[in-house]
């Protein structure tokens, strides 16, 4: 082997893991196993919540066995939901829950919206100050006072010390 070779075959080895897994394995019909009523929407909910999903992944949190799991994840990598799995047989969800559970285009959406409100404020209807008075009420404070603050009851004295 000579230099060249070494150095593509070292090449190779470095890009293996971003390969898809189907390249290196031939098509077989697996026998249809039964799947658990909403097995498959759980998967689904499984693979987004964690971005990353495998058949090992989904026998142990449905409680299947592998068949069933490598079957689930077959149809969920055929419809779509994942992405084509690496060499480990890891493959990443295609539209992936958001840690603050929005999804990413919703979350968007109302970004563009704070910020059309933001870069385009509404016209003010009224102005808070008024401009003709510029001491807002308050020169006239003692003709305002309620006569009735206060009573005209005694004050109450303290028992003579003796």
């Amino acid at each position: 082997m000579n230099r060249r070779e070494f150095t593509t075959s070292i090449a190779a080895l470095a890009a293996t893991p971003a390969l898809p897994f189907g390249a290196f394995t031939p098509a077989t019909a697996a026998p249809a196993a039964a799947l658990p009523p909403g097995a498959y929407a759980w998967a689904q909910l499984i693979a987004r919540a964690q971005n990353k999903c495998s058949p090992a992944t989904l026998a142990r949190h449905l409680h299947v066995d592998i068949n069933t799991a490598t079957q689930l994840f077959d149809t969920m990598v055929r419809d779509g939901v994942l992405r084509a799995p690496g060499a480990v047989g890891i493959a990443q969800a295609t539209n992936p829950i958001d840690a603050s559970g929005i999804r990413a285009p919703r979350l968007t959406a109302r970004v563009r919206a704070h910020l059309k409100d933001a870069l385009n404020p509404p016209p003010e209807t009224a102005p808070l100050v008024k401009a003709d008075d510029p001491a807002l009420g308050c020169g006239d404070s003692i003709a305002e006072d309620d006569p009735d603050a206060r009573t005209d009851k005694p004050v109450q004295e303290s028992p003579q010390a003796g």
